[in-house]
This record gives structure tokens, sequence and C-alpha cells, in this order.
């Protein structure tokens, strides 16, 4: 999948998600790697949900994987949290933030 066609999915399920019981604030950075790869800034600030396709080195969450694994990832080939115990994701920053944050939205 190109670039342009991964930012444009997951703008599009991000801006779809319902934030209505995250009452934090967070930054995150998503960088795919390979030959179509590119970067991703996402932030839900005061309410607002911001997405764009740009770096951003001070966000509270750094992802990185591979544009291999983002396909098989979106194709349900692998489980994002088996893709990341396995090391195919890699994840630094505030772990705990990101976790709590998924763990809300997956309840929805």
């Amino acid at each position: 999948m190109k670039f342009e066609e991964s930012y444009k999915l997951i703008k599009s399920k991000y801006m779809e998600k319902d934030f209505s019981n995250v009452n934090t604030d967070f930054t995150g950075s998503v960088t795919i790697t390979g030959k179509d790869g590119g970067d991703i800034f996402l932030a839900y600030i005061k309410g607002k949900k911001i997405i764009e396709p740009v770096r951003h080195d001070k966000a509270n969450i750094h992802v990185t994987l591979s544009d291999e694994t983002f396909d098989a990832v979106v194709n349900k080939q692998i489980d994002p949290f088996k893709a990341f115990t396995s090391g195919r994701i890699k994840a630094r920053g505030n772990i705990f933030l990101a976790m709590s944050i998924y763990k809300k939205l997956k309840k929805k």
C-alpha cells in the first residue's frame, strides 16, 4: 500500500473513532518504514482530533513499523499486540498512556 493510501486509511479510522471516554490529551507519531513509508502525527488535545502526514519528534508515544507489517495489520493477518510483542512494531515513549487510550477506544 502506498503511503498516501496508508495515511488516508489511518485518518479515516482515527476520525471516526469515538473519543468521548478519553479524558487525557495525547500526541503520537507513527513512522512507517520501507519504500512505501512515511510519518504521521496524531493528537487529541482538549477534545480536538488532529492528524497530519508529518514527523513530530516530541510526541508522547512514537510507533515504528514497516510497510509490510502495516499491510499485515490492516489486512488482519497479524494482531497489532502480537506484532508489538514479537518486535515487528516498535514503540517508545509513554507506553502506559498509549495502552490506557487503546483500552478505552477498544471498549467502544
